[in-house]
């Protein structure tokens, strides 16, 4: 598990248009977002983050667990990305 987190780190990182810092934390993903309005890009965040794991990983043996949070703000939102139906 801890594999695949470290590697959709690296494609979010390296494909993620909006500024945040990305790591890996307590199984999960983590995405620290910054200077936007969070509640008016919360669907984009999480669709961007979806089409990049579903890029890179359309194989997936385990789910994941997302977190976006706001820095500097009180907003986050959790959620999962559903291991792939063979």
């Amino acid at each position: 598990m801890k594999k695949l987190r470290s590697k959709v780190v690296k494609a979010l990182k390296r494909e993620f248009t909006f500024e945040c810092t990305i790591s890996s934390r307590m199984n999960q993903v983590i995405l620290n977002v910054k200077n936007i309005d969070f509640e008016q890009h919360l669907g984009q965040l999480i669709q961007q983050t979806q089409q990049i794991i579903d890029k890179y990983f359309p194989q997936r043996e385990e789910h994941l667990c997302l977190v976006i949070r706001e820095i500097g703000g009180n907003n986050q939102n959790t959620f999962k990305i559903w291991k792939s139906v063979y």
